[in-house]
């Protein structure tokens, strides 16, 4: 008809964008939440999201449908990229995880609008018969690809970097395990301002410090997604990071671990 504009979109290209927009979602989600996951949950979850995607696009749901469906789907990539967390914080992470998306898929807009500024001519010469062509969607998946690519390797090289061995003395004995250092974890004691290192409650000393209700000595208020609370803490009697030693407190948190290790250390203490 004339006037009309036929629109070829690829389904193989689609899925490709989706699969690498919901792989960098996914990330930053498990970095800003700090869950503990595998890339290979994460690509699971990203392939489900890019499914949602494609169904999305071939079937023509309508707007309220397609957005009921998007976030059934982004529960789904969050019960499935972080395996065994709380009903509460697979909440979380499915209202951030529509957050991001949303970011990301802004700011791909900006970068598809860009290119046009700057290829307008080149990529009509190469497919002239649509606006949103071949060439459009495979240079749009390229590069959130490569993004993805470059996010993951940084963000893996960075958690190698942010590991501390962790010694604490406590009612004569000594407790060693591997913290992750954490500069958003920023809690101090009201107090004596000194900072704040996170116990997992599953370790040895969390369980001992929970059962002698008279060795708690400090009261540390927080507050983060999940919520605000009080948490209950103790001043060793010597707490080493990577054989230093450093003034600071312990307190225990409800949390099974951080990302694999069994303390969250604040990088002021390195």
């Amino acid at each position: 008809m004339k006037g009309c504009e036929l629109v070829v979109i690829y389904a193989d290209i689609l899925f490709a964008i989706n699969f690498s927009m919901d792989f960098l979602s996914l990330f930053i989600c498990s970095m800003i939440l700090k869950r503990k996951t595998s890339r290979w949950r994460i690509i699971v979850g990203s392939l489900i999201g890019a499914l949602y995607g494609v169904i999305d696009v071939v079937l023509g749901l309508n707007k309220i449908f397609s957005v009921i469906l998007c976030i059934i789907f982004s529960f789904v990539m969050c019960v499935v990229s972080f395996w065994g967390v709380k009903l509460k914080d697979l909440l979380t992470s499915t209202a951030l995880l529509l957050g991001v998306g949303a970011a990301l898929g802004g700011t791909m807009s900006l970068i598809y609008s860009f290119m046009n500024k700057i290829f307008a001519g080149v990529i009509e010469k190469i497919e002239p018969t649509t606006s949103y062509n071949g060439a459009r969607f495979f240079l749009i998946a390229s590069i959130t690809a490569i993004v993805s690519i470059i996010f993951a390797r940084v963000f893996l090289r960075e958690k190698e970097n942010k590991v501390a061995t962790l010694r604490v003395e406590y009612d004569g004995t000594e407790y060693k395990f591997e913290g992750l250092v954490d500069s958003g974890n920023k809690l101090r004691d009201p107090l004596s301002q000194k900072p704040v290192i996170l116990l997992s409650g599953a370790v040895a000393l969390a369980q001992k410090i929970k059962i002698k209700d008279d060795k708690y000595k400090r009261f540390i208020p927080y507050g983060d997604v999940s919520g605000k609370g009080i948490l209950k803490g103790v001043m060793p009697k010597k707490i080493y990071v990577n054989d230093a030693l450093v003034d600071g407190i312990i307190c225990v948190s409800e949390r099974a671990d951080f990302s694999g290790y069994n303390a969250l250390i604040p990088s002021c203490l390195l």
